[in-house]
């Protein structure tokens, strides 16, 4: 059941668990899905991911709220959406935690 305030279908809660995730080899690409930056796309570096929640790091700012699709360079990998719930500044990089909808 979804919560109502979810965006995208499935998710369980607003909140992210990270703990299960693993880490995932190559990048992938963002390409933001609304708001002023909607066909934007940017690089994320250093990606872990589980079947629900992606971690990742971007040179720029990827907004909380942005709705995103998600294209990976690891082979099998399939495209996903997602939803960013933080992009915190941690030293140059910014920190992302996006939660993953269903594959396209």
């Amino acid at each position: 059941m979804s919560h109502p305030n979810d965006r995208l279908p499935g998710f369980a809660s607003a909140t992210l668990f990270t703990a299960a995730t693993r880490p995932l080899p190559g990048g992938a690409t963002v390409f933001h899905l609304d708001g002023d930056r909607f066909g934007s796309m940017q690089a994320l570096v250093d990606l872990s991911i589980s079947e629900d929640v992606l971690e990742a790091q971007a040179d720029e700012q990827v907004p909380a709220g942005s709705m995103i699709s998600l294209g990976f360079e690891a082979p099998g990998t399939p495209a996903r959406k997602g939803e960013v719930v933080h992009c915190d500044l941690h030293g140059d990089r910014w920190h992302l935690g996006i939660r993953l909808g269903e594959a396209a």
